[in-house]
């Protein structure tokens, strides 16, 4: 019996994903949205390279701090990065042709940029792009539906922020009501799908890939997934009211049948004679997480064997926790979320063990240095019992419960401004927080 991949360590470059020139409307980290600019470079491809640029320099500062002497192919490095990483100006890369995905572009240039060369037992999350095939945007922004809701909506928004007292939480609710109106009847469509390349094979648990690429597609669109409206005067962007997610139909569960379906759930086979022979990941993209979208399916997920399990849950967000009701990994699990838009609590740069959200964890804020505005964390809890039905209201439902982990062996490296930094993100260069530096955790104890 082999230990291939034994054990895992996590890695999360929490860098603050919301837009420039931010204006707060209700509180973003909550049921609130944000007025802002989205940062980037008018032309794609130079976009996708800068954001690159960064990205790489924060792994390469992690790879920097891990033990030399580790054995090769015994310890996965689970690299993961904030939702709505990558974007454009416009908010959306936005394309016309089903063969110009941008998705295809990006994860080509991910692929070299983190050669098995460099990074040989490393698997990439890396944050998440967001999309929308249109034959003609200036149309659709020209419209009379565009033009309307997004008049009302910067109206109320700039109301809001006069509004006082009582009539503060009237505007507000107004607010957000049109919004969920807006989205029952969208200008566009939008996709926003984690990016994942892996230097260790990716799998379905139905179906034997052999791929180094995949996504994964979030379904729950909230209030604050676009700026409400853009606080330089341009006109041409996607706004929230204008937008809307894919239906995806989880009637059959959550299982990947193919590298860039619309599921959740990937295998890494580490081979028939190995401890483990397999381990199952799921990614929750945000809002999805709190829509218990990988829980609901725990007891009738389409597995190959009865002894399968969800045992790694990630979730890349921007503006988003670990939720106890929505833990879906079983017995020794973990649960990863790195998240580019608010901090824990106040600490910023030191690791920190406590119960957030009811969840007892391990944790990391970082703060930017010149507007605390701009902020995000990483947070990892283990499961000790795993939850129990997939409604957690439900009569018997219970929800996981948590091992308490160490702060002993997190590290929290500060990452070099490049260059590319100040074009496409507002909050500073991030920090990389490594948890399980010189010893990572055992996969099953």
């Amino acid at each position: 019996m082999t230990q291939r991949y034994s054990k895992i360590r996590f890695i999360g470059y929490t860098i603050p994903t919301t837009p420039a020139s931010m204006v707060a409307i209700g509180n973003p980290n909550g049921p609130g949205a944000v007025a802002g600019t989205y940062l980037g470079l008018e032309d794609f491809q130079a976009d996708v390279r800068a954001r690159i640029a960064v990205l790489k320099n924060a792994a390469e500062q992690a790879l920097a701090a891990l033990p030399s002497d580790e054995a090769p192919g015994s310890v996965l490095n689970l690299f993961v990065a904030p939702e709505f990483y990558f974007h454009g100006t416009q908010g959306p890369y936005i394309y016309g042709h089903v063969d110009a995905d941008p998705t295809d572009f990006i994860l080509s240039e991910l692929r070299q940029a983190f050669p098995a060369s460099q990074y040989p037992d490393w698997t990439f999350v890396c944050g998440s792009a967001i999309t929308s095939r249109v034959h003609d945007v200036t149309t659709i922004l020209a419209s009379n539906s565009t033009q309307v809701r997004n008049a009302v909506v910067q109206s109320l928004s700039e109301q809001w922020l006069a509004a006082y007292g009582p009539l503060n939480g009237v505007v507000f609710d107004m607010l957000v009501n049109f919004i969920k109106n807006c989205h029952s009847y969208p200008c566009m469509e939008v996709r926003n799908r984690a990016l994942i390349v892996s230097n260790v094979a990716l799998d379905t648990p139905t179906h034997s890939l052999g791929t180094d690429q995949m996504t994964c597609e979030k379904y729950f669109v909230s209030n604050e997934d676009f700026v409400l409206y853009d606080t330089t005067g341009r006109q041409d962007v996607v706004t929230e009211q204008m937008t809307a997610y894919p239906f995806i139909d989880l009637s059959d569960g959550d299982l990947k049948a193919s590298a860039k379906d619309k599921y959740a759930i990937f295998r890494q086979n580490y081979g028939p004679e190995n401890f483990p022979q397999y381990v199952d990941f799921g990614v929750e993209v945000c809002l999805d997480h709190s829509d218990v979208r990988l829980r609901r399916n725990i007891d009738n997920e389409p597995w190959p064997q009865a002894v399968d399990a969800l045992h790694v849950q990630i979730i890349p967000s921007c503006g988003m926790q670990i939720a106890a009701p929505s833990v879906a990994a079983d017995a020794m699990g973990f649960v990863f979320n790195c998240d580019g838009q608010y901090a824990l609590d106040t600490s910023n740069g030191t690791a920190c063990q406590g119960v957030q959200n009811s969840v007892q964890c391990v944790y990391a804020n970082y703060l930017d240095a010149s507007n605390p505005a701009y902020a995000g964390h990483t947070q990892l809890a283990r499961v000790q019992q795993p939850a129990v039905g997939g409604d957690p209201n439900r009569s018997g439902a219970s929800n996981a419960s948590f091992q308490t982990l160490g702060t002993q062996d997190m590290a929290i490296l500060s990452v070099p401004a490049v260059p590319e930094l100040a074009q496409c993100f507002a909050g500073g260069p991030g920090a990389v927080h490594i948890y399980g530096l010189k010893s990572p955790y055992d996969f099953y104890a």
